[in-house]
């Protein structure tokens, strides 16, 4: 049944990733994720509604997501204080940015490590990190900012530029 539901929608889907990404990858990215999540959630479609519009309600979310998510590295790896060195960073250097941001965040202790995730890589709320943390929004709040915080003065450390707005 799986096949055949793949078979049927997926050509749709795939031009629904297409609308909202930039390239094929992404696109297949999202019809991939998309279909996982469907697959998943099967047995929680209710009837109300058509399959197919139940369906697309999933994929429009899985594709935001993938697009915050792009918007996010793009805020994290551009240098805020001189936008034309984005236009000549190399590779090398773009490698040795995410490099540093990596060890910037396993830097973190796993509480504002999985917050920070939470908050800016998944697009959470402070109160929804919270919640899904199993402590108060204030608390969820105050683990966020020293993280931010904590990887800003890390990243300047290590690269000399400001990587993180405020």
């Amino acid at each position: 049944m799986q096949k055949e539901l793949y078979e049927r929608y997926s050509g749709r889907f795939y031009a629904l990733g297409l609308r909202y990404s930039d390239d094929e990858e992404t696109a297949r990215d999202i019809l991939a994720e998309g279909f996982i999540k469907v697959f998943e959630n099967i047995g929680k479609y209710n009837g109300s509604g058509s399959f197919e519009g139940w369906m697309t309600t999933i994929f429009l979310r899985t594709a935001i997501k993938f697009h915050r998510k792009k918007m996010l590295r793009k805020r994290l790896i551009v240098p805020l204080e001189n936008d034309e060195y984005a236009s000549r960073n190399t590779i090398v250097e773009q490698i040795d940015i995410r490099d540093a941001l990596i060890a910037a965040l396993r830097g973190l202790d796993k509480r504002e490590r999985t917050v920070f995730n939470l908050v800016a890589i998944e697009g959470y709320s402070l109160s929804e990190a919270g919640e899904e943390m199993g402590m108060p929004e204030a608390s969820a709040k105050t683990l966020y900012y020293r993280a931010r915080q904590m990887l800003q003065k890390q990243l300047n450390q290590s690269l000399g530029r400001t990587y993180i707005k405020d």
